[in-house]
């Protein structure tokens, strides 16, 4: 395998087509004015918030039947945490209609959590090549994405990390934190990596899962969880992320349909561009029925970036040995990053982070410089070339260091934080360590 290539310094070399500092004259129209119709969207009013009303009922646990059918009819579980800040109407009612009502300073909320570390610019283009450069469709894609970040709470759920999260999850309903810890607990789902492309890589264990053993509103939590936190290395030259499904003794006591949806919906409708690959590993003869129900609703691009693996040898074409789990390898002596234990509790971050800290108030100050160097470049029509792209992606990296400095209070600690896999050192920079011989202790912090 060749040698990861990093970047060392800041240049228009390499740039993939219609990626950030390779744009052609009509690519840098379109994100010239998706940042226009963006600014005028964050402007507006919205209407009054009515938040949904407070009920004491016990959820109604989900029962069993095959992907859910044969099951006993019963009524809708109910979320306790995701969903809990919003007006229902937001998510409920058509784009077109919900999205007049949502307060711009909420939206604009959104787009930054979205964006986090990652280049702004960049973050946009990942919609419009998804809708194929359809300016309309891609603005829709965007918009129907922070109004579900809002009702999903990701900005929270970052902002606490781990251990505030668990605390959170408990106050909005008794057990509920205890249900996310358990999930974290078993491993079902764990980052580590990298594969051979260099892509971080998430690893579904799917046979420590059994669907009746905790509420849907968790596992969509534990999703999103995993797949922001994974965001933190979804950046140029590595924009995608890898998923090995471990369908090692599987049953169909393990299948869970409606995590799979939910799944497959993120990547689809919410984090468009970001798969690279996906391994469909040691999948049993019974998969066979039910990924025939799965690929009816799979889009067709992301559909050709699954592959199947029979064994550990197939697997390792895709990803180093010396990557993988014991879970997958069964071999005790060769662990990877998250099998390595530390007795360290992630720790625990805040709901809102207080602007009156100063690295916050340094980033959101970022944000702004960013947004007005931003409309006013938008404003000029004029093709600027090489230099034009170079200066945006000096922008860029100006906005990512000072968003670097404000990690720590921003975004809550999480078990990888814990274990030395991320974390952002004395100096205020962003460490990416995989402990393999292909990518140890690398710092990130400028690369854009």
């Amino acid at each position: 395998m060749p040698p990861i290539a990093f970047p060392t310094s800041l240049s228009l070399d390499n740039r993939k087509a219609g990626h950030e500092g390779a744009l052609t004259e009509s690519q840098v129209e379109m994100l010239k004015s998706m940042w226009l119709r963006l600014f005028a969207l964050f402007e507006q009013s919205g209407e009054a918030i009515v938040r949904p009303q407070q009920n004491s009922s016990e959820p109604v646990k989900k029962s069993g039947g095959f992907l859910g059918f044969g099951a006993k009819k019963e009524e809708p579980v109910r979320d306790y945490f995701l969903g809990a800040t919003i007006d229902p109407r937001w998510s409920s009612l058509p784009l077109e209609k919900a999205l007049p009502m949502i307060p711009g300073s909420l939206l604009r909320e959104a787009f930054w959590g979205m964006v986090a570390t990652n280049n702004p610019d960049a973050t946009i283009l990942r919609f419009l090549r998804a809708r194929k450069w359809d300016f309309d469709a891609a603005f829709n894609m965007l918009t129907n994405t922070l109004r579900w970040r809002l009702e999903m709470r990701i900005n929270e759920i970052m902002s606490l990390g781990e251990t505030g999260l668990i605390e959170e999850l408990e106050k909005s309903k008794k057990g509920l934190g205890i249900s996310f810890k358990e999930q974290l607990n078993r491993k079902m789902v764990t980052l580590g990596g990298p594969d051979r492309m260099g892509r971080g890589v998430c690893f579904v264990n799917v046979q420590v899962h059994h669907k009746d053993n905790q509420p849907l509103e968790i596992m969509k939590i534990l999703t999103i969880y995993i797949m922001e936190t994974s965001r933190l290395v979804c950046e140029y030259p590595i924009e995608t992320v890898c998923i090995v499904f471990n369908l090692e003794n599987f049953t169909l006591a393990n299948m869970d349909f409606e995590v799979v949806k939910f799944l497959v919906s993120c990547f689809q409708a919410y984090y468009p561009e970001t798969l690279g690959l996906a391994c469909v590993h040691k999948a049993p003869w019974v998969f066979t029925k039910i990924w025939n129900l799965i690929t009816p609703i799979l889009d067709p691009v992301v559909a050709s970036k699954i592959i199947f693996t029979k064994n550990v040898n197939e697997l390792e074409n895709y990803i180093d040995g010396g990557c993988l789990p014991i879970i997958i390898t069964g071999d005790p002596n060769r662990p990877a990053v998250d099998d390595i234990s530390t007795d360290r509790i992630p720790q625990a971050g805040q709901l809102s982070p207080p602007l009156s800290d100063p690295r916050v108030k340094a980033y959101w100050e970022a944000i702004a410089d960013y947004e007005r160097k931003t409309e006013t470049w938008s404003k000029v029509r004029e093709f600027g070339g090489d230099q034009d792209a170079l200066d945006r992606l000096k922008l860029a990296q100006s906005y990512r260091v000072t968003r670097v400095k404000a990690e720590r209070i921003m975004r809550g600690e999480t078990i990888y934080h814990a274990k030395g896999l991320i974390y952002v050192n004395d100096n205020d920079r962003l460490i990416i360590n995989y402990n393999t011989h292909t990518w140890g202790k690398e710092d990130i912090t400028e690369w854009v």
